[in-house]
């Protein structure tokens, strides 16, 4: 009993140190940004400005709940109003919520691979990606917090043997609660109950216990969604949770693939976009608008050859796992350097860097910084291969999760489209570290012995 005492001690003094030491590197680069609401730009302003509206009135436009989750605002709500509408004090709530994610990943990781669980911990207290992200007033931090605790009891159901319909019940609301933030994960309820399954026979569970957990699972995760689920097909006639999609495939997807296969930069891209869309007039509906749109920007897809657009579609992806996350960072961005949407030809951005004397300063910024695709590029495939011998189910599970996401979020270039799947980033980072240490240990016990 002492033993297990301790034991219990131990991590949680681990976990709070952890906590600490993430809060620290956030608050750090949080220090050196000085945030001022002035700068706020993009989904930032969106999300500030609607915060605001939400806090003083206690509603927001139809236009604005009809494109995004509710759940997104009533979180910058609820900042706004602990942190008096400052935005410093705003974004050191939103590092609170990332380091617990960082515990979280550690957590996890320790329960998969338990030697590689520090190294696993630190690829995501020092990503860059999430300390940028964090710095930014977007739903990132709290959706990654959320699906990580989610991913954090799929992992208990997987290795674990007891407690099987307390675990899946959690998994169930954290993702349902992921969900209510971006809708990105709506179609992952259903789907996850796939595995979930496979995994329970293969563990020998009776079927009625499948049956109970499913069903568990899908009422937990359902559950604060079906407000919005209700709202929408009693008023819209629709099972959608958002107007989003078919923006995002009509004005997003779909003119980034016409400008990769047909040579030519956005704007004119979104021309061709505009003369299909004009055969299909639009309406005062959200929803509506959304399955026109949505037809629409299929409708141009299925004009391109099906062989590039899986190509273009794969070659985003990678890009966006391996690109510098410095790339977001506003900072950076604010650096004079070219549009890669509007010159819509990927060798001549390039020469537009290297041969333009105005844009050299972002060029060393991110020549300095892609030295860690270098890295990720590695750990992509000792990771995998690494888990593949160990833990196949876990290698078969984010082998799926990765792709569902570069799936579902499609050809659009950011390294912030890859967030959803940082820890399953984390875990081969992780694992690649811990090689690397293990190797440089035996190197160095080598030359000891030769002096």
């Amino acid at each position: 009993m002492s033993i297990f005492i301790l034991n219990k001690n131990s991590l949680i003094d681990n976990a709070v140190i952890f906590f600490l030491l993430a809060f620290l590197v956030r608050l750090i680069f949080l220090f050196f940004q000085n945030p001022i609401p002035e700068n706020l730009i993009e989904d930032e302003l969106l999300y500030w400005n609607s915060g605001l509206i939400y806090l003083d009135k206690g509603f927001l436009e139809a236009s604005i709940t009809a494109e995004r989750m509710l759940g997104i605002f009533i979180y910058s709500k609820t900042l706004l109003a602990l942190s008096f509408k400052n935005l410093k004090i705003y974004l050191a709530f939103q590092a609170v919520i990332d380091s617990l994610t960082c515990v979280t990943i550690y957590k996890t990781g320790s329960i998969i691979f338990p030697k590689q669980k520090i190294y696993i911990y630190l690829s995501a207290t020092l990503s860059p990606l999430m300390i940028i992200l964090t710095s930014q007033v977007l739903s990132e931090t709290i959706f990654l917090f959320l699906f990580t605790i989610f991913l954090y009891f799929s992992v208990k159901i997987i290795i674990e043997e007891n407690q099987l319909y307390y675990k899946i019940a959690m998994a169930g609301l954290f993702l349902g609660l992921a969900t209510c933030i971006r809708s990105i994960t709506y179609p992952l309820v259903f789907i996850s109950t796939v595995p979930f399954i496979i995994i329970l026979i293969k563990k020998n569970v009776f079927k009625d216990k499948i049956f109970i957990a499913c069903i568990t699972f899908l009422f937990f995760a359902l559950l604060p969604l079906s407000p919005r689920i209700y709202d929408n097909i009693k008023n819209h006639n629709t099972y959608a949770l958002t107007g989003q999609s078919g923006p995002h495939l009509a004005y997003w997807v779909a003119p980034m693939i016409i400008s990769e296969t047909k040579n030519m930069n956005r704007n004119d891209a979104i021309k061709v976009v505009n003369k299909v869309a004009e055969k299909y007039p639009l309406t005062d509906d959200y929803y509506k608008n959304d399955k026109i749109l949505r037809n629409v920007g299929f409708k141009v897809l299925s004009e391109v050859n099906k062989i590039d657009l899986v190509y273009h579609w794969a070659k985003a992806g990678l890009i966006n796992i391996v690109a510098p996350s410095i790339l977001i960072d506003k900072n950076l961005r604010a650096l004079p350097h070219p549009s890669y949407y509007e010159t819509g030809n990927t060798l001549l951005w390039l020469k537009l860097i290297l041969y333009n004397s105005e844009y050299h300063n972002y060029l060393i910024y991110i020549s300095i910084a892609s030295i860690t695709c270098i890295f990720t590029i590695i750990s992509l495939v000792i990771g995998p291969l690494f888990i593949f011998r160990n833990q196949k189910t876990i290698f078969y599970l984010t082998t799926l999760c990765i792709l569902y996401f570069l799936l579902i979020t499609g050809p659009v270039l950011s390294p912030k489209y890859i967030f959803p799947i940082l820890p399953c980033i984390f875990l081969y980072q992780g694992i690649t570290l811990f090689k690397l240490v293990k190797f440089i240990k035996i190197l160095t016990k080598s030359d000891y012995r030769k002096l």
